[in-house]
């Protein structure tokens, strides 16, 4: 199952949420509050509070936030899902 950590005012957030969308990829969509220091969970499983980040738990994959904001999740997405697997 994926997760995405994510905010819906969140610029670097709706791109990811489209693709996922757009290869009809099923994934639990967890809300965070705007306060870093409050995204607890996040921190828990990847380290920092940077979003867009996504843990894909059947292939034991942490993608976290801050890389080139979004890039890095959105190229996990097309690789795994995209028409090219």
């Amino acid at each position: 199952m994926l997760k995405l950590y994510q905010r819906e005012p969140c610029p670097y957030c709706k791109p990811v949420r489209e693709k996922l969308t757009e290869l009809n990829v099923t994934y639990i969509n967890v809300n965070l509050p705007k306060d870093r220091a409050l995204r607890t969970e996040l921190i828990e499983k990847t380290g920092v509070p940077y979003i867009p980040a996504l843990i894909d738990e059947e292939d034991n994959v942490i993608i976290s936030g801050k890389l080139e904001y979004n890039q890095h999740v959105l190229d996990y997405i097309e690789k795994k899902f995209g028409q090219n697997r």
